[in-house]
């Protein structure tokens, strides 16, 4: 049994470029995501050079008690927001390192200033990652139109906004 209420993680490195695309291109990861398409190595290989050292781009490998790898978290900033998103390897899922790792990693990016809050689009059918940022603090705090379906806008760090009605709020992205 794994304890993963102790994940760590590390920024990601040149060499994690091709288990990130494993990870991103995993049936589970690519149906939660709003683009399904299988990725080419060649064209993740190019956006990942391209990020791993952006300024707008933070992306950290997550790692269990004994130091092996469980997945990896990816915020794109913009001023003081940045997105989540995230892929725990297939045979790590359902042990609790999801919540954990989006914890632990916004809780250390929010630490460092510049980040107030936090923002996650999760695909409204996907109970398992909604579940997981709820358990990490993150509130529902609307519902958006993302590649022609609903999303639920998560939020974590500084106060957001809420709907008064108890009703979802809808907006177009």
């Amino acid at each position: 049994m794994h304890d993963a209420s102790r994940v760590g993680f590390r920024p990601a490195r040149r060499e994690d470029c091709r288990r990130l695309w494993e990870w991103r291109n995993d049936p589970v990861t690519r149906e939660a995501s709003f683009d399904t398409k299988h990725i080419p190595y060649e064209d993740h290989e190019r956006w990942f050079a391209g990020k791993v050292d952006a300024a707008d781009t933070r992306i950290f490998i997550v790692l269990d008690a004994g130091g092996s790898e469980v997945g990896y978290v990816r915020f794109t900033i913009a001023r003081e927001r940045a997105e989540i998103s995230l892929s725990i390897d297939e045979r790590k899922r359902g042990q609790g390192y999801g919540p954990h790792a989006i914890r632990a990693v916004s809780d250390h990016l929010l630490s460092e200033g510049s980040v107030r809050r936090i923002v996650a689009l999760v695909k409204r059918p996907n109970v398992t990652s909604v579940r997981a940022f709820e358990r990490a603090g993150f509130v529902i705090d609307g519902l958006r139109e993302i590649a022609g379906g609903p999303a639920y806008e998560m939020t974590y760090g500084e106060p957001t906004r809420r709907s008064t009605s108890g009703g979802d709020v809808l907006a177009r992205a």
